[in-house]
């Protein structure tokens, strides 16, 4: 792209089939162009970003509990999160993605504070943040479903206003995503807006429903689309027949034991797949010399890899998170503090996409600060029965 090649935006390239990675592949290419060791550049840049998450952790906690002690725990355990650490190490769309959506999320929730008198500038501004965060990651459709389910249920007023909140919120996401989808086809560098790629959304969906492969991806699958020679409409086609066979033919059971253990493997990694993709091609020769002189060394080896000797406790840490998330769950029938019920339907939508679509723990990880968030709600404070200043509208 330096040199002034677009191809892979085009035709049937990948970034054309994937074209939520372009804005990804723009933001390299700058990093690359600007520093003399980009890949070192990066990884601080995905610290500087991490350090960023935490703090709008905190943020986040205040809002929702009013508690500075929970806050705090928060960023302390944000902090630590293994997730959060291991993707420092890793190129990936989602160190971009995730502080522009935790931007969004603090946001939205001050839309819902009694005290709030900017309620049509916050919904917009968490709109056109969610926007941005969708440009890099197509996790946009399922925050702007939470969005509009949150405010026409706990916001307390005419229903004339949840709709101009919603449509607000709504136009918000829409217009800088096609703004700056149609800009880049007038600079002709995509061909395609990047809500639609060459490869049909269905070949995701057939992945996910393929039992042997356990809904992950495979190259069976895989191998439609080049089947087809990339034609739109038949491989499209293809891919929906052979769904609809694996739902017809298989047993309800066989498919109920099948999403529940597609359910368990999206959620059950620690680090979210971080530390595999943070350590994987280091053992290849070139890759370790690339590395080691990105590093400004002569010689080194991998004297632990936290994929292995650290699994354990990555799942120890995780799974503490997640009990204390269900504790909490049966805790807040008790409380008065709706703000906390946005998490859940967050969790709730990206679940059922994940059922649904092609299964990889990655996918996952920009929505893996929930549990942090939910944690907190097992542990009880003078504040969960009034909802304390920022008690939901």
């Amino acid at each position: 792209f330096l040199a002034g090649s677009t191809d892979m935006f085009k035709d049937t390239a990948y970034m054309a089939r994937f074209p939520h990675m372009s804005m990804t592949v723009l933001y390299f290419a700058l990093i690359r162009g600007t520093f003399s060791n980009p890949l070192l550049a990066i990884r601080f840049l995905n610290i500087i970003l991490s350090m960023f998450n935490v703090v709008l952790l905190f943020f986040i906690a205040k809002e929702v509990f009013d508690d500075e002690n929970k806050s705090i725990w928060v960023c302390l355990i944000s902090a630590l999160y293994p997730p959060m650490i291991a993707y420092n190490n890793v190129y990936c769309s989602e160190n971009i993605a995730i502080p522009i959506l935790l931007l969004s999320v603090v946001t939205f929730l001050k839309v819902f504070n009694k005290n709030s008198s900017k309620k049509l500038l916050l919904i917009f501004l968490s709109g056109v943040l969610l926007s941005i965060t969708h440009l890099f990651r197509p996790i946009g459709y399922v925050m702007i479903i939470a969005y509009i389910m949150y405010i026409f249920i706990y916001l307390k007023d005419s229903i004339k206003i949840k709709v101009v909140m919603n449509l607000l919120v709504v136009s918000a996401f829409v217009i800088p995503l096609v703004f700056i989808s149609y800009t880049l086809i007038g600079l002709n560098i995509t061909e395609n807006p990047l809500w639609h790629g060459t490869e049909p959304p269905s070949i995701s969906i057939l992945k996910g429903t393929n039992i042997e492969a356990g809904g992950a991806w495979n190259e069976e699958d895989a191998a439609l689309f080049n089947q087809y020679e990339g034609d739109y409409e038949r491989v499209d086609n293809a891919a929906k027949n052979i769904i609809k066979e694996r739902l017809t033919e298989n047993s309800p059971q066989d498919l109920f034991k099948f999403y529940t253990l597609k359910y368990v493997r999206q959620w059950y990694s620690g680090d979210f797949g971080g530390f595999y993709w943070a350590e994987i091609g280091l053992d290849e020769a070139y890759n370790k010399i690339d590395y080691l002189d990105m590093m400004g060394q002569d010689e080194g080896k991998m004297s632990i890899r936290l994929s292995k000797e650290g699994d354990f406790y990555t799942q120890l840490f995780f799974a503490t998170v997640l009990l204390l998330s269900y504790i909490g769950l049966y805790r807040n029938n008790n409380m008065k503090n709706h703000k906390i019920y946005i998490f859940y339907i967050i969790f709730c939508g990206i679940s059922i996409q994940c059922l649904i679509t092609e299964a990889q723990a990655r996918y996952t990880y920009p929505f893996s600060w929930l549990f942090i968030i939910l944690a907190m709600t097992a542990f009880s404070s003078n504040k969960d029965n009034t909802g304390g200043e920022n008690g939901g509208v």
